[in-house]
């Protein structure tokens, strides 16, 4: 008699809550995190600012963007993004105005940071 035995086999990033949207297949080369902080002037945390990570190449030579809120800390770490000079933006809530978008060096296995203070 012959048996035949499937296995499942699942992939988990450890500590990765922004890994969602890639699959095997995807999983960028190279990746680094973002890790932008968002205060007002005085340095108080903003929570809820959206915070975009532009110009991630794609596999068909075009490029997207992704996006995360600030939490209470006013931090957004978006995670998985390739290695190279990389545009982030932040959507700033009603009542202030936003800075420039800054150009980031994203750096496989390294964290690199980046500051937003908006004004009112």
């Amino acid at each position: 008699m012959l048996r035949i035995a499937s296995v499942v086999l699942l992939l988990a990033c450890a500590g990765c809550d922004g890994c969602e949207s890639y699959g095997p297949e995807t999983i960028p080369k190279d990746p680094g995190t973002i890790v932008a902080r968002v205060t007002d002037q005085s340095g108080t945390p903003i929570r809820d600012v959206w915070v975009y990570v532009h110009d991630i190449p794609n596999s068909v030579g075009g490029t997207f963007s992704r996006g995360r809120a600030t939490d209470a800390a006013g931090v957004a770490a978006i995670i998985g993004i390739p290695a190279g000079r990389r545009r982030v933006e932040v959507r700033a809530p009603n009542g202030y105005t936003a800075p420039e978008i800054l150009t980031v060096d994203v750096v496989k296995g390294a964290s690199s940071s980046v500051a937003f203070a908006l004004a009112k």
